[in-house]
């Protein structure tokens, strides 16, 4: 489930209340969503009189916060600067202090520093906190993302942003939806339009990162030594994988605000995700009960979790969409 920055402040206001603060978050969410600010709410109820207005996570920086971001022109995380976190965390720090280490921008560490970094999550130093801040958590090894309690938070406030493929896949709703029920046939039918649109994607995300690899390659060919061009073409076909993920879970993303704004317009709401599809969506409110509407959501829910297993993506997304549109 995503959150709005003000929602997710509150989930961990609460927390915090509670006495239930875990010992380390994944943030992600896209660019804009809020991941720093989260972050620097986090530092503050963890450290009552902290200044929290400051807008860069860097400005926190102290002996007992420490804050690493990708560097140097290979965009990565080094093992160096988890090191680095180690010693901040092992250092005293002042009495009724949280120490927290922040790193921004995670899914840029590589593996080294991934394995490095698992050591502190699983023997965290006692008064300290972790916070992973990414918006391709794909690309993390799975046993960091079982350690860390996650919070994903939707874009900006307001209308989502459409780019071309996106109105392609709602077109397609509009055109095949709005009867409310457009049986097993219409189902595959988006279906087979949704997987036409990743086909796309994917091939698109492999050429751009085809072309960075090759601009390397031709810039480094003569001044690295070692399996350095080995290893960033190993970063760049993760990356592929990762951002195809991204797009395929932001797809999905525009599922749930079709019927959630089909429920809104239910319940009288008036915020629109997509008002562009307004008018699709208020007939699909009206051709469908509250009921129908939540366990359509609950479908597309389903086969969001199904996609972060490790289940053959064709039939996952036959199976949800017949569930969702059926």
């Amino acid at each position: 489930m995503s959150f709005t920055l003000p929602a997710a402040m509150d989930l961990i206001d609460r927390a915090k209340e509670c006495g239930r603060l875990a010992h380390a978050y994944l943030i992600t969410g896209p660019a804009g969503s809020g991941k720093e600010a989260l972050a620097i709410r986090m530092i503050g109820i963890a450290n009552e009189g902290i200044d929290t207005s400051v807008s860069r996570l860097e400005e926190l920086r102290s002996s007992w916060i420490s804050v690493i971001a990708p560097e140097s022109k290979s965009r990565r995380i080094t093992v160096k600067a988890i090191r680095t976190v180690e010693h901040t965390l092992q250092m005293a720090a002042p009495s009724a202090t949280t120490k927290f280490a922040v790193v921004r921008d995670a899914d840029c560490m590589g593996v080294e520093a991934e394995n490095a970094f698992l050591k502190t999550l699983e023997e965290p130093p006692e008064g300290s906190r972790l916070l992973l801040l990414s918006s391709r958590p794909e690309m993390l090894l799975e046993t960091i993302l079982s350690r860390c309690i996650r919070i994903d938070l939707t874009g900006k406030p307001g209308p989502a942003e459409l780019d071309d493929t996106t109105r392609e896949f709602l077109d397609s709703l509009r055109k095949q939806g709005r009867s409310g029920s457009i049986g097993i046939s219409g189902a595959l039918g988006l279906m087979a339009k949704f997987s036409a649109i990743l086909k796309e994607e994917k091939a698109n995300v492999a050429a751009e990162n085809e072309a960075l690899l090759k601009e390397e390659v031709a810039h480094y060919r003569q001044t690295t030594e070692g399996d350095y061009l080995k290893q960033r073409e190993e970063y760049y076909k993760a990356l592929t994988e990762a951002e195809y993920l991204q797009r395929r879970n932001r797809l999905i993303d525009f599922l749930m605000m079709w019927f959630g704004d089909a429920m809104r317009q239910q319940n009288g709401g008036s915020h629109l995700d997509l008002p562009d599809y307004a008018a699709a969506t208020k007939e699909l409110a009206e051709n469908l009960t509250t009921d129908e509407l939540s366990r359509r959501v609950e479908a597309v829910e389903k086969l969001r979790g199904h996609l972060t297993t490790n289940v053959f993506e064709a039939l996952a997304l036959e199976v949800g969409f017949i569930r969702a549109f059926a």
